[in-house]
């Protein structure tokens, strides 16, 4: 099972670009208004169509929640190799849980959240790195306030 998400991009090259740093692998169908990414690892089809980007739709991040903190070095040393800047976030207390994240901000300003969970937490908490990338960008979309 893989799961499916379609993100409408402001360019399509710049995109198909950015998400074949963060993969690590070209798209595996690309037409001129339409690409994707099949992965078997992480299990997603990611498709990206040219259009007006839907950060305003009320989506406050993607991500990938990882088995074990080798995992999560071997996508930080993949990501510095392939030139993708993260903010990395220890220690997150969010959502009722704490966790050793990445986080991601793409061109059209969707964001990806890379994390190994490392235990419970008794309140619901914040995603402040979220939020500092959020304000800092200063991206097209529409300001946000973000939760985990």
């Amino acid at each position: 099972m893989k799961v499916h998400v379609s993100l409408k991009v402001a360019s399509l090259e710049r995109s198909k670009a950015f998400y074949s740093k963060l993969f690590g692998q070209e798209t595996s169908k690309a037409r001129e208004d339409y690409a994707n990414f099949r992965l078997d690892e992480p299990p997603i089809h990611l498709a990206l169509m040219e259009g007006e980007p839907a950060c305003c739709s009320g989506l406050s991040h993607l991500g990938f929640e990882l088995s074990d903190h080798g995992a999560l070095d071997d996508w930080r040393s993949r990501l510095e190799k392939a030139g993708v800047g993260f903010v990395p976030e220890d220690e997150a207390a969010c959502c009722y849980a704490r966790a050793d994240k990445l986080w991601i901000g793409d061109p059209d300003g969707y964001r990806w959240e890379i994390w190994v969970r490392t235990g419970e937490h008794d309140a619901m908490g914040r995603a402040p790195v979220l939020e500092e990338i959020v304000r800092a960008e200063n991206s097209a979309c529409c300001e946000q306030t973000a939760c985990c």
